[in-house]
């Protein structure tokens, strides 16, 4: 009996660790492609759905960030990086021909990047009281 929740205990720890290092990579991926998405001249004009496409694409980059690491600290700072990084793009649109650029947007995207930080939290406490 103690034998199998210790080996619960170690498959619960590996689980995690491959949810944390996976969750990494596609954060990073996803950042990377990024910019490509912001300045790209082929991507199409915004639509009214672009606010909406905004906050949903914040929301689950920062939720990443916060299921790639551990520690609150790192993933604040994950999140705040992810909302620098989306208003650099922003500001990297103004300065192209084919792009717009917002302030509209910026705040977008800061609502976003708390939304997936508070989605994480909520999924957070409802897991330990399960």
């Amino acid at each position: 009996m103690v034998k199998n929740l210790e080996m619960r205990g170690v498959v619960y720890i590996q689980y995690f660790e491959a949810l944390n290092r996976m969750s990494r990579g596609t954060l990073v991926g996803l950042l990377v492609c990024m910019p490509y998405a912001y300045l790209s001249p082929a991507a199409r004009p915004p639509s009214q759905l672009a606010p909406y496409m905004h906050l949903a694409a914040m929301a689950v980059l920062s939720l990443l960030a916060c299921v790639s690491f551990k520690t609150a600290r790192r993933r604040t700072c994950a999140v705040f990086f992810i909302f620098i990084f989306s208003a650099l793009m922003e500001l990297l649109q103004y300065f192209s021909p084919h792009r717009n650029s917002s302030w509209e947007d910026v705040g977008i995207n800061a609502l976003g990047c708390l939304a997936g930080g508070m989605l994480f939290g909520a999924l957070n406490v409802l897991r330990f009281k399960c």
